[in-house]
């Protein structure tokens, strides 16, 4: 099996041990659960007009949306440890697994251990990779309004969460110290599954590491953060991945400006290099902001050509109230397939977003 596969495996259990063991004397609940129910609604309409294959009629409307529900549990031990239980939960599941996100945490002067998390603590520490005023992280304009002609990604294309997709793990955050932040996470296998793990035909034993910086100034705040991911492929498939990332981020008054860049090397194919960059400005219920992000690899190992995707937005937000806004937002992309052909395509979209 080898000592290196046996640290893997064996980190996150010594590494639970080690918290629980600190969590003594051993505690009793000092208040009742409490449960708290939230969520949000996202809905959009676009109008773009695109490129078509031959024989492709693609209609110049269009809709999506993003609907889910989160059920939080939260409880204070005698002795100050704070429990909490999340779930969340797609309300239109289509024909995708129903829960988005599902863990226990237990938090404690010792750090924080989240057991069942699927997003892993790269994702949770960098969030929305460049600010935007009303799209989220989960939304992503090729592939929601405009077709995606290539095998990059945008969606995804920034953090861990891209190789882990719904894999439940466990990850672990070390306590802030002067800024600095530092987590890991592991997963045994790279996609949904549960209970025993073939090794000779999934991808396994995934481990990624963030590490950090956030500070303030006068006016503002400023954050660095890197992170480190690793998989094993099968023995049947090149289908392992390593890769980096790096997330810098800047606030002034009511400006922002971030930007992550991530270089990722999946087993079998050409490596693959994105990027993207943001800036925010928001007063008072109004929130205005453009981003680009592009994300490119080799047709093949060696090729002197590119298999790309870019994108670019520009975006309005405005807050009617508590949890609601509307927003309005243009954008244009340009892509380019592995048989070299170009496609582009662009349009606005707008909608109205509900959290509750």
């Amino acid at each position: 099996m080898g000592w290196l596969n046996i640290a893997r495996l064996t980190a996150p259990l010594l590494l639970g041990g080690v918290f629980v063991h600190g969590l003594a004397p051993s505690a009793r609940a000092a208040e009742a659960l409490t449960l708290s129910l939230g969520g949000y609604i996202h809905q959009y309409f676009f109008v773009a007009s695109q490129d078509n294959l031959v024989g492709e009629d693609i209609n110049p409307s269009g809709m999506f949306g993003d609907t889910r529900l989160t059920f939080r549990g939260r409880t204070t031990l005698d002795n100050g440890i704070v429990v909490r239980a999340y779930v969340r939960v797609f309300a239109e599941a289509n024909s995708q697994p129903n829960a988005d996100e599902v863990y226990v945490e237990v938090a404690s002067s010792l750090g924080r251990l989240r057991i069942g998390e699927k997003a892993g603590v790269n994702t949770s520490t960098i969030g929305d990779p460049a600010p935007q005023a009303f799209l989220t992280v989960y939304d992503e304009v090729v592939g929601d309004a405009l077709i995606s002609r290539t095998g990059v990604t945008l969606s995804d294309a920034f953090t861990f969460r891209r190789f882990t997709g719904n894999a439940l793990g466990i990850s672990y955050q070390a306590p802030e110290v002067f800024g600095v932040k530092l987590g890991v996470s592991y997963h045994p296998a790279v996609n949904r599954n549960e209970g025993p793990i073939n090794n000779s035909t999934k991808a396994n034993n995934a481990v990624d590491f963030t590490a950090g910086y956030e500070g303030y100034y006068p006016g503002g705040s400023y954050r660095l953060f890197a992170g480190y991911f690793h998989s094993n492929s099968s023995a049947l498939e090149n289908d392992g991945a390593q890769a980096w990332n790096i997330s810098a981020g800047l606030t002034y008054g009511g400006w922002e400006l971030a930007g992550a860049y991530m270089n990722a090397d999946i087993d079998g194919q050409p490596r693959e290099r994105a990027w993207t960059i943001g800036a925010l400005y928001g007063i008072g219920p109004l929130q205005l902001s453009a981003d680009f992000r592009t994300s490119k690899r080799s047709r093949y190992a060696g090729a002197a050509s590119h298999e790309r995707a870019g994108r670019a937005t520009l975006q309005t937000a405005y807050k009617l109230g508590p949890g609601i806004s509307v927003g309005l937002a243009g954008f244009y992309a340009k892509q380019k397939d592995s048989a070299g052909a170009s496609w582009g395509g662009g349009g606005v979209l707008g909608g109205i977003k509900v959290g509750f």
